[in-house]
């Protein structure tokens, strides 16, 4: 004898409405209310988060004290006085034409790529001046005395510092 199981039934047949029967979605007013206080954060809020003065200022800053290190190690490798300058049109890697202790710094230093190791300073970003070469002990020496620095020198790039050492010629960026 087979018995029959009878399954209850779990849902009724036909058409479901998972609603109470009342109305559902947005109004148009609290849609408008919606948009406005988007626009209003769009036009407040936003251009603070896609300001890039302030990266900008921090790659320029970190690039440039790349850039004296660099002169700094090419004056020491190649034992010919690298010079570098820094200021409100950007930063530029220079020795001198002629011979390595004689003569004005003309002659570009190139990236390994080709181009010469310069770059423009961005738009908006306040940039100080400093003009030094490193003789081949690398050592820093004022281009416009030609001495030796027995102080620091250093140039500012928005908020931040550059300082290049008196006797070691190490380069740090605060």
């Amino acid at each position: 004898m087979v018995s029959s199981v009878k399954h209850p039934v779990t849902r009724p047949q036909g058409r479901v409405a998972a609603r109470d029967g009342g109305a559902s979605g947005f109004t148009v007013v609290e849609l408008v209310v919606v948009i406005v206080l988007l626009g209003i954060l769009a036009a407040t809020a936003m251009p603070r988060f896609f300001t890039a003065t302030r990266f900008e200022e921090m790659g320029f800053a970190d690039a440039s004290a790349a850039a004296a290190r660099f002169a700094q190690k090419l004056a020491l490798s190649s034992g010919c006085d690298t010079h570098f300058s820094v200021g409100p049109t950007g930063y530029a890697l220079s020795q001198r034409a002629t011979s390595c202790g004689v003569g004005d710094f003309t002659r570009a230093v190139n990236r390994p790529g080709g181009e010469a190791w310069a770059q423009a300073a961005p738009a908006g970003v306040a940039v100080g001046t400093l003009t030094i070469y490193f003789d081949g002990q690398g050592r820093p020496v004022d281009a416009a005395s030609d001495s030796l620095l027995n102080t620091a020198a250093s140039y500012s790039i928005g908020t931040r510092t550059v300082t290049i050492e008196a006797e070691t010629g190490v380069v740090h960026a605060s």
